[in-house]
């Protein structure tokens, strides 16, 4: 399943989804339902400009793997 990617409407606010693609949790945005795992090489942010904590922590769980 390739993940969606739509433009920005300016409502991100990214979230864990009960999907995973090649045993990587999705997270998904519920503003334009676009869908992101952290084998991404992008990251994606909320609409305030921050990235949200789930985001963070998959970025954590990249990061020690590649340690690791």
């Amino acid at each position: 399943m390739p993940l969606a990617i739509r433009a920005c409407r300016s409502l991100c606010s990214w979230h864990r989804t009960r999907t995973e693609l090649d045993g990587l949790p999705v997270l998904a945005c519920r503003g334009c339902g676009s869908q992101w795992i952290r084998s991404e090489p992008w990251t994606p942010i909320d609409h305030t400009g921050r990235i949200p904590d789930d985001v963070r922590a998959e970025l954590r769980a990249r990061d020690e793997g590649a340690r690791g």
